[in-house]
């Protein structure tokens, strides 16, 4: 798609990439707005007459004209310009407070909308979404030239659209970023138009999508159209079917590669319609989708019907809760995955892996990235996640011990930083995953219809990070990976619980998800535009969304969001964009039932995730999910259940889970624990201050890799094991009767606690080769001074001659 005939003037501080559309409307003779005011008051504008059918008319930035013209009865259409023009910060508004009527409004040409064009609305101060009208208007789009555009990257949202031309052939193309339509998209038509909705178009329609009129009562028995959806279409049903009884006057839709139509239901679920002979086709091209809502038996609708042809070359995607399977299928497929089973899982190497984010203790005077970064080698994951962040101070929250951050403007600022380089130059590095947060982000929950400057400057720093990253490290094997924080406190406020309270939910969600949606859209596009001008490169950008509420504790039993009725980032935002993964912070998967035993709901979970995700298919990956954020307190203080044992057998499950479904990565957080759960009386924490580790053990909740005392937890100790089990070596893994070898890392004496009797200890290399043994006196250190700098495995036999290895680092 060529994306440079239209630059825009924007008034804004930051670059801003074109809009993405072929369209070049000729406004050279429009008229002007001069001023706020009514659409029927001449003096607004700057021809002193109030344009008419034929005029192209432009509303200019800062002004808001209110259309107060209407037909004198319901449906009566009233023709209101030719050409359209909504500037940046201009506002038009369409809608009235009359019951009982239908305000119906004709254009005679395209939309070219980068402002607001809806039927009006406030910031709410109270209860209320802030709308200012009672009722929206229809807007009747009639096809005079042979490419009519609504067009923009502002939006769009009038109560109905209706599409006809008294001409054959002519093309509306769609290319505004954000369309809402109360009710119905209609074609309806008796001579044909063939309509685009193109990639990076959105249009949610509340209402019906309909080729040759709404439903079947409205329909023509003499229209007929082409659509093709290379964009999103979120619609409440659509109408697949016509009544053109005459051979030759076909009705299609097409949904192109990267295009996706989601539907709750067809045919306003009577699907025993059938297509007279003028004939409807349904196409679903490579990589195309069509997610089918809750019910929908897509089978009855080419049942008998022989004029409805199907062809499916994409994917037909059922709802999830018909596509789930048994727990004896799900067990058996983590079975195949279990290394307490038996199976080598080495490759989660390269799957599995940490969070590096807001610790609370440090063991050098490293810069407190780096210094992780080290250790994390040692680890062994090629996988991390870390934060790349504008918003002051945070990145100082996030690595506070010996770093001094500046503070910064844009994510490319923060990219260019020398610690971030050398994060980014790692060769044990493969996959970098990082929270992006922006300054103004937050503006989304004031919805689509506000601060469209926001919403620009987003894809331009994603465009402009994603261009920094693939000019600069572009020849490396690496994967950078974009992500939010936990989407759904970042919709609520953390903590807020809406599933519980329902009165807690304002009043304008819709809004703020259609808000968040349209942020997603912008960063993702950002993304897209840029790595597109870069597609020979070795190095690969990717983007996703985190949500972090699926699962609720129901009077005892576990039910999803969506059963429940609440609004959720991933049933409400996730699925009104195309993304190239979604990613679910997924603490709330960690229940068990009698149903549904460790990792079952995890594996569900993904499922239903797969399922409102519409892929961009340029991750490679099975299940295109990806476990954000996982963890369990190994802290018996704030988990008394806890044991190295269960830890392991859980898991082991998690690894059957990941590598079943076949997802990208598994992040656990934290590798330096940050938990912190309260502390003394009067006690306030402090970034930056190192506590000592019996402290830290006091108060923090165990969600560790590396324990305070430098020791490798239970599920770091389980991982390494892992991914280890590749080298040459014939030690035995780990039992489950908890010795401790610390200090560790060390530089030459360490202690082995939880173990009252003497043992004999030999250290091996990484290769397996016998480098030194010791016999250990209960209660006296080992000395390992003579050691060289590096890594080395430590077994420790009892006086029973039971085995246990350990992991020790020697810098």
């Amino acid at each position: 798609m060529v994306s440079l005939v239209l630059f825009l003037a924007f008034y804004n501080t930051f670059a801003q990439l074109s809009l993405v559309s072929n369209q070049n409307i000729d406004f050279s003779t429009a008229v002007n707005t001069v001023s706020s005011g009514n659409w029927s008051n001449p003096s607004i504008w700057s021809s002193g007459v109030v344009p008419d059918a034929n005029t192209d008319v432009i509303i200019n930035d800062n002004h808001t004209v209110y259309i107060d013209v209407q037909g004198t009865v319901s449906g009566e259409i009233v023709d209101l310009c030719r050409n359209l023009q909504i500037r940046p910060t201009a506002v038009l508004q369409m809608g009235h407070n009359t019951p009982s009527f239908a305000k119906d409004l004709r254009i005679n040409g395209s939309i070219l909308c980068n402002g607001t064009f809806s039927s009006g609305r406030n910031q709410p101060t109270g209860s209320g979404d802030g709308s200012i009208y009672l009722y929206n208007s229809r807007i009747y789009l009639n096809l005079i030239d042979d490419n009519t555009y609504v067009s923009g990257s502002g939006y769009f949202n009038p109560r109905a659209l209706s599409i006809s031309s008294a001409a054959l052939n002519k093309n509306l193309i769609i290319d505004l970023y954000n369309t809402n339509i109360d009710e119905n998209f209609a074609i309806k038509s008796d001579n044909r138009v063939n309509v685009t909705i193109t990639h990076f178009a959105y249009i949610r329609i509340k209402g019906i999508l309909g080729l040759t009129g709404s439903d079947y009562q409205y329909s023509s028995p003499t229209a007929k159209s082409d659509l093709t959806i290379q964009g999103i279409v979120v619609t409440n049903d659509v109408s697949l079917f016509t009544k053109n009884a005459t051979p030759g006057e076909s009705t299609s839709l097409t949904i192109a590669n990267q295009g996706s139509l989601y539907t709750q239901k067809i045919n306003k679920g009577i699907l025993d319609k059938k297509t007279e002979a003028g004939g409807f086709t349904l196409t679903i091209d490579v990589d195309g989708l069509l997610r089918l809502g809750q019910g929908v038996n897509f089978d009855n609708l080419t049942s008998a019907n022989p004029n409805f042809v199907f062809n499916n070359n994409g994917e037909l995607r059922k709802h999830y809760s018909e596509t789930l399977p048994t727990k004896a299928q799900i067990t058996a497929s983590i079975d195949q995955f279990d290394p307490n089973k038996g199976v080598d899982v080495s490759q989660i190497k390269d799957i599995f892996g940490s969070s590096h984010i807001g610790g609370w203790y440090n063991f050098t005077d490293r810069p407190y990235l780096l210094e992780g970064l080290d250790y994390y080698k040692t680890f062994g994951a090629t996988s991390i996640k870390t934060t790349l962040t504008t918003i002051n101070g945070n990145m100082y929250n996030a690595y506070p011990f010996n770093h001094t951050w500046p503070t910064f403007q844009t994510l490319k600022e923060v990219a260019q930083h020398e610690y971030i380089d050398s994060l980014f130059k790692r060769q044990h590095i493969k996959t970098h995953t990082f929270w992006t947060t922006t300054k103004k982000q937050g503006d989304f929950k004031k919805g689509p219809d506000f601060n469209h400057a926001t919403y620009l400057n987003e894809e331009q720093q994603f465009y402009d990070l994603t261009k920094y990253l693939l000019e600069t490290y572009g020849t490396m094997d690496k994967k950078f990976v974009y992500q939010n924080w936990e989407g759904d406190w970042m919709l609520r406020g953390e903590g807020v619980a809406w599933e519980s309270d329902p009165s807690l939910i304002p009043d304008d969600v819709d809004w703020r998800t259609e808000g968040m949606a349209r942020l997603f859209r912008a960063r993702q596009r950002g993304t897209e535009r840029a790595r597109n001008e870069f597609s020979g490169q070795t190095a690969k950008v990717f983007y996703g969304i985190e949500f972090n509420k699926l699962w609720y504790n129901k009077s005892g039993s576990y039910i999803t969001m969506m059963d429940n009725g609440t609004p959720s980032v991933l049933e409400d935002v996730i699925s009104h964009t195309r993304v190239d993964f979604a990613s679910w912070s997924a603490y709330d998967s960690a229940w068990t039932d009698s149903n549904n035993p460790v990792g079952h709901a995890m594996w569900k979970g993904l499922e239903i995730a797969r399922y409102f995700t519409t892929q961009t298919g340029d991750l490679s990956s099975n299940c295109p999910v990806q476990i954000g954020e996982f963890g369990i307190n190994e802290n018996p203080k704030y988990n008394s259940a806890v044991t190295e044992s269960g830890i392991r057998s859980k898991y082991g499950r998690y690894i059957g889970v990941a590598l079943g479904l076949g997802i990208p990565n598994f992040y656990l957080w934290n590798f330096y624990c940050s938990g912190q759960q309260g502390g003394p009386d009067g006690f306030t924490w402090e970034k930056g201050v190192q506590y000592d580790s019996a402290f830290l053990y006091d108060w923090l909740d165990g969600k560790w890799l590396l324990e305070p005392d430098g020791t490798w937890g239970y599920a770091a100790t389980f991982l390494m094991e892992q991914w280890q089990s590749t080298l040459a070596t014939n030690y035995p893994k780990t039992p489950t009767n908890g010795i401790r070898l610390f200090p560790n890392p060390t530089q030459s004496l360490v202690y082995l606690g939880n173990l009252n009797e003497n043992a004999d200890v030999t250290v091996l290399d990484m290769n397996g080769r016998k480098i030194a043994s010791f016999i250990f006196k209960y209660g006296t250190p080992i000395n390992m001074s003579h050691l060289s700098k590096g890594t080395y495995i430590v077994k420790i036999k009892r006086l029973n001659n039971s085995t246990e290895t350990k992991k020790l680092i020697i810098n």
